[in-house]
């Protein structure tokens, strides 16, 4: 008798495992999780990997010179903004992306990134192929997710294998909406070559100049950050990221506005403080975020509202409940000595993209 096997259990112990990546976000954007995340995926023995796109994207919000260290291939799939007008389109061209990517990559694994992906995972599924889903966040609770978004999700959840989830309260909402899918939660992390850069060479710290880096938007804690000034009139704050809602004027409160990521870097080395004042909305709570990291490898006082999914930089950070405590924790880190280059090491190889990777693997 014949003995047939699964393609992708053959080529396992064979010791290739090939995956297909289907982002919702280009590979010339700039670089986020699926783009570090796939990078590093490639980076394993054993795994060949390729990251697909959408070939419809706004071209000039792209970088571009970004050139990923894996494979890219373009899919004709209908872009987010169009899918509710387009509907039989979306249909269509997810059936024939589906098809492509068989016949360009031939995975055993797909990773998709977003409820969009929905009707292309349809197909995969009806070919055997095994289904990630790399959930990066509670999408619901964006302002703009609609029902059909929700229902996609819901759809999505029901068909992965396993869902990787960057936060254990993501893991937790899966788990209570689906209990029969496997959850793994894959924490987001810092690139190692632009860690290093940071602690390589600092710079001198400025004395009481407290800094926001990110997007300032509604969850922004703007009453926060005035009682800080209100403490101490040597305290100068400076907002680092896009705007989109209006800054309270204060002589000592600097929207700086978008800058390179390489400023953006030295910046954070410099400050006295980093902060993260956020209301906790439910979207929030969902999030580990990336700054975080980013700011713990400054080697600079890190103080950040607290929530349950901050627990797990331990005292790498403090955690400030309400704008007293917020005031308090920010004015006894001031002047406090930088951590030491052998400290903030141990934390990125603890927390890199490669570390993460290798977790992902082990849900496989």
């Amino acid at each position: 008798m014949v003995e047939h096997r699964d393609p992708y259990q053959r080529d396992v112990r064979g010791g290739i495992v090939r995956i297909a990546y289907v982002s919702h976000v280009s590979s010339r954007w700039i670089k986020q999780r699926p783009h570090f995340l796939s990078e590093a995926l490639g980076r394993i023995d054993g795994v060949e990997i390729a990251f697909f796109d959408s070939l419809f994207v706004k071209r000039g919000r792209l970088i571009k010179d970004q050139r990923l260290a894996v494979p890219v291939r373009h899919l004709p799939l209908v872009p987010q903004r169009l899918r509710d007008r387009l509907k039989a389109a979306d249909v269509l061209l997810s059936s024939v992306s589906a098809l492509l990517l068989l016949v360009l990559w031939r995975p055993h694994v797909v990773v998709v990134t977003h409820a969009r992906h929905q009707r292309l995972v349809r197909v995969l599924r009806a070919a055997r192929v095994r289904i990630v889903y790399d959930c990066m966040d509670l999408n619901r609770e964006f302002s703009d997710a609609t029902q059909a978004d929700d229902d996609a999700e819901h759809l999505l959840r029901a068909a992965a294998e396993v869902v990787w989830c960057s936060s254990a309260a993501i893991a937790d909402d899966v788990r209570s909406t689906h209990p029969g899918t496997k959850t793994w939660v894959v924490r987001n992390a810092l690139d190692r070559a632009s860690a290093e850069s940071v602690f390589a060479a600092p710079g001198a710290v400025e004395a009481s100049t407290v800094r926001y880096i990110g997007t300032v938007s509604e969850w922004f804690r703007f009453g926060d950050v005035l009682a800080l000034l209100d403490a101490d009139p040597d305290v100068r704050v400076e907002l680092v990221g896009p705007t989109d809602v209006r800054v309270p004027s204060h002589p000592r409160l600097i929207a700086l506005g978008p800058k390179p990521h390489a400023e953006v870097l030295s910046l954070m080395a410099t400050s006295d403080v980093l902060v993260m004042p956020f209301e906790i909305t439910p979207l929030v709570l969902g999030v580990d975020p990336v700054k975080v990291y980013e700011y713990v490898v400054s080697g600079r006082p890190v103080v950040c509202s607290d929530y349950p999914e901050l627990a797990h930089f331990g005292s790498d950070i403090s955690r400030a409940s309400g704008t007293e405590s917020f005031v308090g924790a920010v004015l006894a880190s001031t002047g406090t000595p930088r951590r030491t280059q052998a400290e903030v090491r141990s934390f990125v190889d603890e927390n890199n993209w490669d570390t993460r990777a290798r977790s992902a693997m082990g849900a496989l």
